[in-house]
């Protein structure tokens, strides 16, 4: 078998009998509304004084600040963090025009990667991952680098991993120019972008058992996916090994799409909005993949929709979890474009399995779990992987 080398470690009247009981319920109904036509205008009037307030302070300090004063949209972006800032929402973000657009061009899968992963630590971005023949790693960037800005914006206490990730990425062909900390030294580095694949590695390994790795769920994700798909089942392959380790997540409705895949009928997740509104998530039948022994990779790095994918195909039954527990992000984001090109990142619902459990903070736990050890060139959950399946399957 060829040696592979793979990435690692690394938010839901009756009806009424007599006249009188009609017309008591007509007059109750009236008076509700009326108290909630209060209600509302006291929401209204509060919510106008709010923007009045904040239009009459930002207004004040322009006329009358004797002091340098920072550039206008700077007061409006540092009011919105603000106001982000106060929301028990460790995922909602508000997202500057470059940021904004990154993220766009990102979630089409028009974006390229330059190979490295920064880690906030201690209010430090550190970068715990630099990927084998990436721009980072040909460029010279090292692991360990504390990442201090990129393309000229600095990754001050306000960053957020979100930021840091989404302006590492740009142009396919572009250079990414970075300012890292290394000890004492603070040095620049300009890795080229290049183009980000949502699956890796297609291959028949052992002859007869079809493997990929699969990194992203972006819009384009069930095509490519589905296309990988289509060349390893023309080789007839016994099992199937798809690797999410090192998946960061994305569309809902991406994971639904390539789900359904390997799962022709039935609930694949749900996800509760508020006002206790509840969406399923179901196959569409596809089920290209559906009748093949499956086994799916994952760990700490498997994020967000690459874990609904995995608690799906764990609920149903439908294949093995190896690996080691995820990452625990049980939530999904909305990203609402805003004036001016930014916009705002906030969660709108939380995704739960087929069964009904809820993964955030917990992770999904494997079937069998397998760690990997850092210290060696083996993949060894991929070989435990590959060793199960000949005992399930057969030679």
């Amino acid at each position: 078998m060829a040696v592979l080398y793979f990435w690692r470690k690394q938010t839901r009247m009756k009806y009424l009998r007599q006249h009188w009981q009609e017309a008591f319920f007509l007059l109750i109904l009236s008076a509700v509304w009326f108290a909630i036509g209060w209600v509302i205008r006291d929401y209204s009037l509060t919510s106008n004084q709010d923007v009045a307030l904040f239009a009459q302070a930002r207004q004040e300090l322009l006329d009358n600040f004797a002091l340098e004063m920072p550039p206008s949209n700077e007061l409006t972006y540092t009011a919105v963090r603000s106001m982000v800032d106060q929301l028990d929402d460790p995922y909602a973000a508000f997202l500057e025009p470059v940021v904004a657009n990154r993220f766009r061009a990102d979630y089409t899968g028009d974006s390229g990667v330059v190979g490295l992963f920064p880690e906030k630590i201690n209010g430090e971005f550190v970068i715990t991952i630099v990927l084998p023949g990436g721009g980072a790693e040909e460029a010279g960037v090292q692991e360990g680098d504390v990442l201090l800005s990129i393309d000229g914006f600095a990754l001050d206490e306000t960053a957020t991993e979100g930021d840091a990730a989404l302006l590492l990425r740009g142009p396919v062909g572009s250079a990414a120019q970075l300012v890292v900390r290394r000890g004492n030294e603070v040095l620049e580095f300009a890795p080229v972008r290049a183009v980000r694949s949502v699956t890796t590695n297609l291959q028949m390994l052992d002859g007869d058992v079809a493997y990929f790795a699969h990194h992203t769920f972006t819009s384009n994700a069930p095509d490519e996916v589905g296309n990988a798909l289509d060349n390893l089942l023309a080789q007839n392959p016994k099992a199937i090994i798809w690797d999410m380790r090192s998946n960061g997540g994305g569309s809902m409705e991406a994971a639904e799409s390539i789900l359904s895949y390997f799962i022709e009928d039935g609930l694949l997740f749900t996800a509760e909005l508020k006002g206790d509104q509840v969406r399923e998530f179901v196959s569409n039948g596809d089920g290209r993949a559906a009748d093949i022994p499956l086994v799916v990779l994952v760990g700490e790095h498997t994020f967000s929709a690459a874990e609904t994918s995995a608690a799906s195909i764990q609920d149903r039954q439908r294949g093995t979890l190896i690996g080691e527990t995820t990452f625990g992000k049980g939530t999904i984001q909305n990203t609402a474009p805003l004036v001016g090109g930014s916009a705002l990142q906030y969660t709108i619902a939380k995704w739960l399995s087929p069964n009904g459990t809820w993964y955030d903070g917990i992770g999904v736990s494997p079937d069998i779990e397998v760690t990997d050890d850092p210290a060696t060139s083996e993949d060894e959950v991929l070989q435990f992987a590959l060793e199960y399946l000949r005992e399930e399957v057969g030679d």
